[in-house]
């Protein structure tokens, strides 16, 4: 069972040059990758099933691969997401909070938490390491841009 965290500063206010974002920004920026990955990724094909203003199912195609997720929001501080044990599909367990610890100073924590099949041919573990993290940036990165863009609040 691989289990993972990492950080990314959102807002560092010493660096002129970088546009900062609101908490609101920041949140649905957040939001939007819940409910739209394939915003974030456009080989996904994504379908939701709400039940309810916080909570939703979320069926991810992605090639030969379909992925049933619930996802709970708990607004403008975390979501999580997990795999439903109703479908035949991996053990999988993501958390993202929004944390500021000092007015401005945005951060996003990521946790994850999933099943790995491991033949032992190559290090999986760290290969989804990686993979998290650059996919988490490359997010964070999309946000910034669609805030700058004024398509957040």
């Amino acid at each position: 069972m691989l289990e993972f965290e990492h950080v990314i500063q959102v807002n560092d206010l010493t660096e002129e040059d970088l546009h900062i974002l609101t908490r609101t920004q920041l949140w649905e920026g957040l939001l939007l990758r819940a409910r739209r990955p394939d915003t974030f990724n456009s080989s996904l094909k994504v379908t939701n099933k709400e039940y309810g203003e916080d909570e939703f199912e979320r069926i991810i195609e992605t090639g030969e691969n379909t992925f049933h997720e619930r996802v709970i929001l708990y607004p403008g501080e975390r979501i999580h997401t997990q795999t439903m044990e109703e479908y035949e599909q991996i053990e999988a367990e993501s958390v993202t909070h929004l944390e500021e610890p000092e007015e401005g100073y945005l951060f996003v924590r990521f946790c994850y938490r999933r099943e790995v099949e491991d033949d032992g041919s190559v290090d999986v573990e760290e290969y989804l390491k990686t993979a998290y993290v650059q996919t988490d940036r490359e997010a964070i990165a999309l946000i910034r841009s669609l805030a700058e863009s004024g398509v957040f609040g």
